[in-house]
């Protein structure tokens, strides 16, 4: 493995070990230490206090955080705090970032890059500053899925994870869900053909030229009910899909990740990626009402998408977004899940498909959920965020499960009677 690396604190690597006092692990490298450079050509950062506690974290960022250096948390509150606390942070950009047209940036749907990146760079922090006492793998967003497989897939590097924000669910009903979403689009506002079919996006697809300005003329007050058809029918909450806090309404960036993301991500795969072959498109009496009062006939809408319930999805791309990543629910170490209850982007009903999955294979003393009042996508505070790292440190110190009314607390704005939604389907 080709390293390159500029510490930042001006020391010299591969000294002999150092000792810090009693309790903290011996290190190759004078603390603190501001480690950046890059493995096999895939930019890094490690950060370790002086006063490093033994820990180290290692973040897997979200879905467009294409910065040099990466991030090292969720947000940089978060890392500052950690890390003066006596953390050690590490990160990885992922790899094979190809700018594709009408994208917003130049990441993309880069799972498979991530996990093989982030364990290189897990690996590699043993002989850069030293072996941690314990390390946490922490994904946020489309990170979930890396930390998800590789707390699957590396126990042996790994103590425990947490995850916020993630698409829990796994990546095939993560896309499949997208291909609801554009079908539900596709019956209220109707489809351009040139831009593919709802099940099979054209790869080329310029979202920004060729569908935006499409999109924006339907964003009108006299078409809402049309839009909460298309809420209401992919169990979308309310909350932020009109007004979102952290930017883009998403009612637009779920149309973005449904056809721009997806077109990225079946260029990568190699073909469609979702399917929806025998799916049954449904409304409560209750919701056909309240559609009808706002003038939208549900069941003709409905009856348009269980005609188009047709896709299938090419088996090779298919494994592709199996592999990375479907959770198995084979865990052998704690995860700690987080998410706000307003997503509408990934929705909190992931975390009713995962821990379906977690229990079916007999772990569920393995996994801890938290809700939060938050909405949007990925809007915790940082003392949220970091309550969660408390928590796993508990976890990890005690041998069981901490108790949640210690650590997710009202006051810090998490909901412990909040039950999410069943997957639909």
């Amino acid at each position: 493995m080709k390293i390159h690396m500029l510490i930042v604190v001006g020391a010299v690597l591969f000294t002999l070990p150092l000792c810090f006092g009693a309790g903290q692990p011996a290190t190759h490298v004078p603390l603190p230490a501001d480690l950046q450079g890059e493995l096999d050509g895939v930019p890094y950062r490690i950060l370790v206090p002086e006063n490093w506690n033994g820990t180290l974290l290692v973040y897997a960022h979200g879905y467009g955080d294409t910065e040099i250096p990466p991030p090292l948390a969720p947000q940089p509150a978060d890392a500052v705090l950690l890390f003066n606390r006596g953390f050690a942070l590490a990160a990885s950009r992922f790899a094979g970032a190809v700018p594709m047209a009408g994208m917003a940036n130049e990441g993309g749907y880069q799972v498979k890059e991530g996990i093989q990146n982030t364990v290189a760079l897990t690996a590699a922090f043993n002989g850069m500053v030293g072996r941690p006492e314990r390390t946490i793998i922490w994904g946020k967003s489309m990170g979930s899925n890396v930390a998800l497989g590789m707390i699957e897939k590396f126990p042996g590097h790994y103590d425990g994870a947490i995850v916020v924000c993630g698409t829990n669910a796994g990546a095939s009903r993560r896309w499949d869900q997208a291909l609801d979403t554009a079908l539900a689009y596709a019956v209220t506002f109707g489809w351009n053909p040139q831009w593919g079919t709802p099940g099979d996006i054209r790869d080329d697809l310029n979202i920004m030229t060729e569908v935006l300005p499409h999109i924006q003329h339907q964003m009108v007050p006299s078409k809402k009910g049309l839009w909460e058809f298309i809420r209401l029918v992919n169990r979308m909450p309310s909350d932020s899909y009109y007004i979102n806090p952290g930017g883009m309404p998403l009612r637009l960036l779920t149309l973005y990740f449904a056809l721009a993301v997806r077109a990225e991500l079946e260029s990568r795969a190699g073909g469609a990626v979702a399917e929806n072959i025998g799916r049954s498109y449904t409304l409560t009496g209750e919701e056909k009402a309240y559609l009808a009062g706002m003038g939208v006939d549900a069941d003709a809408l409905l009856a348009e998408m269980n005609a188009s319930a047709i896709f299938a999805s090419d088996r090779n791309a298919r494994n592709y977004l199996r592999h990375y990543f479907d959770p198995s629910g084979q865990i052998a170490r704690p995860v700690l899940t987080l998410h706000t209850k307003g997503d509408a982007l990934a929705t909190p009903n992931h975390e009713s498909a995962y821990r379906d999955t977690v229990e079916q294979q007999g772990n569920g003393d393995l996994l801890m959920q938290q809700f939060t009042n938050g909405a949007a996508h990925c809007t915790f505070t940082p003392e949220q965020e970091i309550a969660g790292i408390d928590a796993m440190m508990e976890w990890l110190d005690a041998g069981s499960r901490p108790d949640p009314s210690v650590f997710f607390t009202p006051a810090l704005g998490f909901d412990p009677s909040f039950v999410p939604e069943p997957w639909p389907w």
